[in-house]
């Protein structure tokens, strides 16, 4: 067995939980996942939501109203191991919603916020990633931020 397939094998219970708990069939308040093959999405609710989230969500295909948060993968390191988890969040909602306070742009107007990476989202979705690896009785890995577009722009600028 290759290592890249024990590794997916060690987070098969994640996967598990996360369809379990899948947003699109479950309404039910735990429900905020959506299952990926080296991953999973994340939701909020009207009822549970990252502070500043208060916007109007709708069910759509899902099984109850809801937003997208952002995406967790795994991330590995040289040796094919999984190393940690890498978090990237958008709140698309807030842009929407919200178009005079929130921009979707790579550099924000002034006196706009992005909608990536905002510390509300990320703060409420590491409370929700390590609740899913305790319900699947697997350790959760260091979690991680995505590398933004600005911080690689800004890296690469003289």
């Amino acid at each position: 067995m290759s290592d890249t397939k024990h590794e997916h094998d060690r987070f098969k219970p994640v996967l598990a939980k996360a369809r379990e708990f899948d947003i699109a069939t479950n309404p039910g308040p735990f429900a905020l996942f959506e299952a990926g093959s080296a991953g999973f999405q994340l939701w909020c609710s009207p009822e549970d939501h990252p502070a500043g989230y208060d916007v109007l969500m709708y069910a759509g295909a899902f099984a109850k109203p809801c937003a997208y948060v952002g995406d967790i993968c795994w991330g590995w390191d040289d040796a094919e191991k999984i190393t940690h988890l890498v978090l990237d969040t958008c709140a698309y909602e807030l842009a929407d919603g919200k178009p005079e306070k929130f921009s979707r742009q790579l550099h924000t107007p002034k006196g706009k916020f992005s909608i990536h990476n905002r510390p509300a989202d990320i703060l409420w979705a590491k409370g929700k990633i390590r609740w899913l690896f305790k319900q699947a009785g697997v350790p959760c890995p260091p979690i991680k931020l995505k590398e933004s577009v600005r911080s690689q722009l800004m890296r690469d600028e003289p």
